[in-house]
C-alpha cells in the first residue's frame, strides 16, 4: 500500500483496496485554446439583462482615491449604524479586529462583483492550488455560498426543455435547479471514481448522430461528490474536458469539497486543464469556514461572469458585507502557512470521522450493505442488499427508532424509481451516535427484509 489514501471498492468491507490516487497532470495534455461564441450558451433572458447603471457606479467608486467628494452616491451614511467595531474571537484564542476601513466596508453596500481585497486574495488561492490562472480573460465573482452562484449559472444558460449532463445520483440542489426549467436531465451512470466516460461519450454520439437536441452543459460534484464520496481522477477529466470541447459544452464544477479531500495531494481540477474557457468552477467556504456566513465564489472567463454579475446586480446587488470583510481579514490574518494549516486540521477531523463511520459500519452492515470507501468529504454510500428500494425503510422503519438518513431516490434523476441506496452522514455524529445508529439500521435492515 502506497502513502496515498486507498479507496476500497465495492464489496461489502474494508478488505479489498484499490489505489484512488490521482496522478500528476502534464501541461503537455492541454488543448490548444479557441475562440467561443459565449452568446451559444445564454437564453433568452441573459441576453436582455442590461448594466443597472447606479449598481455600475459602485465600480467606480470602489476604484476612487480616499478624500474624493462622493455627491452621486445613494447609499446611507455608516456613522447612523449602530455598530462600533467588531471582534472576532478564533478558535485559537486568537481575536481579529476590524479597523475603521474594513468597518466602514463590512457596514456598507459593495459592488456586486465582490470586495475587491477578497478577490484579489481568492485569486492568490486559486493560483496556488490550481496554477496560475490568466486574470486578464477569468476573473472571480463572490457568492452567498457556491449555491447561489450555480444558481445563476444556471439560470443564465437553461432554456425551457433544453438538455444537460449529470452524473446519478447527485446533488439534489443541483437537480432543483435545472427542474425549474423542465431541463431534460441525461442521468450517467456512476463507479467508485464517479461518472462513466465512456457512457457520457455514447450519448453524446448518439444524440448528434440521430440530430437530438444537443446538451450545452455538463454538471460535475467532482471530489469527494453528494452523496457518493467518489473522486473523479485525473484521467477520467481530461476525457471529460476533451468531450466538453469537442461538443461544445461548459462544464459547471462545483466543488464544495475540495478541501476535504483526504487525498495527500490536492485533486486536479478541470479549472488547472481549462484552456478554452469553458469551466465555470465553484467554491464554497461553508465546509472549512462557516456556512452560516455564506460566502462562495466562482471562477471562470469574464463574458460568463460578467453576464451573472448583471443577475446579481438585480437581485441580491452583493454577497453579505460583513461576511466578505471579515472572511479577508481572517485569510490575511492566517496568511498562506495559517490557510494550509486549517484545511489540515479540518481534514484530519473529518478523515477520523469517515474512519470510525466505517469501523461501525463493517461491525453492523457487513452482509447487509455493500459500499465505497469515500476519499473524503462528508458522505457514505451505502446498497442496501436484498432491499430494491429503501423508501419504507428509512422514511418509517428508521425514523420509528429515530435514526435520520437520507434515502436513495432522492438523490437520484428520477426520484420516483426505486433505489436500493442510503446515504449516510458521518459529519456532525458523535462516536456514540454512530455506533448506536448504525447497529439501529441493521436491525431496522433486517426487520425490513423480513417483511418484504
Amino acid at each position: 500500500m502506497s502513502q496515498s489514501q486507498v479507496c476500497p471498492i465495492l464489496d461489502g468491507s474494508l478488505a479489498i483496496a484499490k489505489e484512488c490516487s490521482i496522478p500528476e497532470y502534464s501541461p503537455a495534455m492541454k488543448l490548444q485554446p479557441k475562440q467561443i461564441d459565449y452568446t451559444y450558451f445564454f437564453n433568452d433572458t441573459t441576453a436582455k439583462r442590461k448594466p443597472s447603471e447606479l449598481r455600475e457606479l459602485s465600480r467606480l467608486v470602489d476604484q476612487l482615491p480616499p478624500g474624493s467628494i462622493k455627491l452621486g452616491v445613494g447609499v446611507p451614511n455608516v456613522h447612523t449604524f449602530p455598530f462600533k467595531g467588531f471582534d472576532v474571537e478564533l478558535a485559537s484564542g486568537e481575536v481579529i479586529k476590524l479597523n475603521e476601513g474594513e468597518l466602514a466596508a463590512a457596514l456598507q453596500y459593495l459592488p456586486s462583483i465582490g470586495y475587491t481585497p477578497l478577490i484579489n486574495k481568492l485569486k492568490e488561492i486559486q493560483d496556488q492550488y490550481h496554477g496560475a490562472q490568466n486574470w486578464k480573460v477569468k476573473s472571480i465573482m463572490v457568492s452567498s455560498g457556491a449555491q447561489e452562484g450555480l444558481s445563476k449559472a444556471v439560470d443564465m444558460c437553461m432554456r425551457c426543455g433544453d438538455a444537460v449532463i449529470m452524473p446519478d445520483p447527485t446533488y439534489t440542489g443541483a437537480i432543483d435547479l435545472f427542474r425549474l426549467h423542465d431541463a431534460e436531465i441525461i442521468g450517467i451512470k456512476q463507479d467508485s471514481q464517479g461518472v462513466l466516460v465512456k457512457e457520457m461519450e455514447k450519448v453524446l454520439a448518439s444524440r448528434k448522430k440521430k440530430n437530438q437536441l444537443m446538451p450545452k452543459v455538463i454538471y460535475l460534484n467532482p471530489t469527494a461528490c453528494n452523496p457518493c464520496g467518489t473522486t473523479i481522477p485525473t484521467n477520467r477529466k481530461r476525457e471529460i474536458y476533451r468531450l466538453a470541447c469537442e461538443y461544445n459544452l461548459l462544464i459547471l464544477e462545483d466543488d464544495p469539497y475540495y478541501y476535504l479531500s483526504f487525498e495527500n495531494v490536492h485533486p486536479t481540477s478541470f479549472m488547472s486543464m481549462d484552456t478554452e474557457g469553458r469551466v465555470l468552477r465553484f467554491d464554497s467556504l461553508s465546509k472549512i469556514m462557516s456556512s452560516g456566513l455564506r460566502v462562495g465564489f466562482v471562477t471562470g472567463h469574464n463574458r460568463l461572469l460578467r453576464q451573472m454579475e448583471l443577475h446579481m446586480q438585480t437581485s441580491s446587488m452583493h454577497t453579505s458585507s460583513l461576511s466578505q470583510v471579515l472572511v479577508h481579514k481572517l485569510l490575511s490574518h492566517w496568511d498562506n502557512e495559517g490557510l494550509v494549516s486549517h484545511f489540515l486540521r479540518v481534514k484530519k477531523f473529518y478523515k477520523q470521522k469517515r474512519d470510525h463511520m466505517l469501523l461501525a459500519v463493517k461491525k453492523h452492515l457487513s452482509g447487509l450493505a455493500e459500499w465505497y470507501v469515500p476519499c473524503g468529504g462528508m458522505f457514505l454510500w451505502l446498497k442496501v442488499i436484498g432491499l430494491k428500494d429503501t423508501r419504507c425503510l428509512v422514511t418509517a422503519r428508521c425514523l420509528e427508532k429515530n435514526v435520520i438518513l437520507a434515502p436513495g431516490y432522492a438523490l437520484a434523476i428520477d426520484p420516483k424509481k426505486p433505489s436500493p441506496y442510503i446515504r449516510v452522514s458521518f459529519s456532525i455524529a458523535s462516536h456514540e451516535d454512530v455506533d448506536r445508529g448504525i447497529s439501529l439500521l441493521a436491525e431496522a435492515i433486517r426487520e425490513e427484509i423480513q417483511a418484504v
